[in-house]
């Protein structure tokens, strides 16, 4: 029996070794409904931020989209503990613009911006594929709504 429990606390501990969080920050003069989006799943509220609020969350693996409201354009989009041990991750704009946004890393992947509709750092169209950037899974990321 105490052999069962220790390879759980083990097996249990190891899956939450490499998992990235993500702190979600309004920096915007309005509330933001932090919205995640998945393939094959329903959309989620993540957390509701007035003014100046933040909230982190933690995730182990699979691919999402951040957005402000369930009809939100402006995407921050993630694929945690993807190929060879990265988090990717970028902005886009294909659906539309509606949201300031910004995306940072603590593991030293490029700062992305978008303030604008046209915005260089964000997708553009769906093969925009230099927008794309990676880092080393288990940090933080930070998605700031107005920066």
């Amino acid at each position: 029996m105490k052999f069962g429990i220790l390879c759980f606390i083990f097996v249990y501990s190891c899956s939450y070794t490499y998992a990235s969080n993500v702190k979600f920050n309004n920096r915007c003069g309005y509330s933001v409904n932090v919205i995640r989006t998945a393939n094959g799943q329903s959309p989620v509220s993540e957390c509701n931020l007035g003014p100046g609020q933040s909230c982190t969350r933690g995730y182990g693996s699979n691919g999402m989209n951040f957005k402000n409201g369930y009809n939100g354009k402006t995407l921050a989009e993630f694929s945690f503990n993807s190929y060879n041990g990265l988090d990717f991750y970028d902005l886009s704009v294909i659906v539309g613009y509606d949201t300031p946004m910004q995306i940072t890393t603590s593991t030293g992947g490029p700062t992305v911006t978008c303030t604008y509709k046209g915005c260089p750092d964000a997708y553009q169209y769906p093969s925009d594929n230099t927008k794309t950037h990676g880092t080393r899974t288990g940090g933080t990321f930070n998605v700031n709504f107005c920066p």
